[in-house]
């Protein structure tokens, strides 16, 4: 019960990763508060998470928006009166357009969904913390992409790599008032995003090629670190980067190149 009695926010915990962090913090004692855009997907999260007996509040709200992030903490401050644990987990991967036929429109997009919903999201946030003069902790989730390029991904790529700069200098102005600031960054996660775009088995071990670990993470993989970092178990950790990808970024070259050469007996 890591998080016994405190309140957490989990954006975009509709479903996939979202999902695994905000079923995981219910595990472990906290107040959820769950946010989706989807509300067909948040219902279906709270309806589960109540049944399983824990304490939910559901908010559909456009995390991109300032004023529905404005209703989505009125509603928090007045239902619980506080906020200790914020993950921005919500984003916008696919579709993806290679740089030489992404629109403006497009690149607008992707960083306000991506990017500014940190910012609104940290700013209301963070505020009710520092004026309760209570430690408080927040978890932003990046990408491995942030580090390593995807193809056609460069406005998601740019959004992530952001998130990790501010990411610290969050942590750094914060610090003085107890609130730590880091971020996850998910490799490649059975999540719809993934698993909808490559479908079929032969698909699927062309990716997994490129992993160490031979497997695709699991929600409850990202969950486990994000709760480590929300956790009073991370009271000195603040401004870091842990990076949850079976080993993607380690490597000099795709794990398949590997594992053609002999394995150790």
């Amino acid at each position: 019960m890591r998080l016994k009695d405190k309140v957490a926010l989990v954006t975009g915990s509709g479903q996939g990763i979202g999902r695994g962090i905000a079923e995981r913090f219910a595990q472990e004692g906290a107040k959820v508060v769950l946010c989706d855009i989807n509300p067909t997907t948040l219902v279906q999260a709270e309806t589960d998470l109540k049944s399983a007996g824990h304490d939910v509040l559901a908010v559909e709200a456009d995390v991109s928006q300032s004023d529905q992030v404005s209703a989505m903490f009125e509603k928090i401050v007045e239902t619980h009166g506080t906020l200790d644990v914020l993950v921005n987990n919500a984003a916008w991967a696919i579709p993806t357009a290679h740089f030489l036929d992404m629109t403006e429109d497009f690149w607008d997009t992707v960083i306000r969904i991506n990017l500014k919903s940190v910012f609104l999201c940290s700013s209301r946030a963070v505020r009710i913390m520092a004026d309760q003069k209570k430690p408080g902790a927040v978890v932003n989730i990046s990408s491995f992409g942030a580090l390593r390029a995807h193809r056609e991904m460069s406005a998601y790529d740019a959004a992530k790599g952001a998130i990790e700069s501010m990411t610290r200098a969050m942590a750094v102005d914060l610090a003085p008032w107890k609130i730590r600031v880091n971020a996850v960054g998910p490799g490649l996660t059975a999540t719809p995003p993934v698993t909808d775009y490559l479908p079929t088995p032969e698909q699927q071990k062309r990716l997994l090629d490129t992993v160490p670990l031979e497997r695709l993470g699991q929600p409850s993989d990202i969950a486990a670190a994000v709760l480590f970092l929300a956790s009073d178990e991370a009271s000195y950790v603040t401004g870091q980067i842990l990076y949850v990808d079976g080993g993607v970024v380690a490597q000099l070259r795709p794990a398949v190149m590997e594992r053609h050469h002999k394995r150790p007996s």
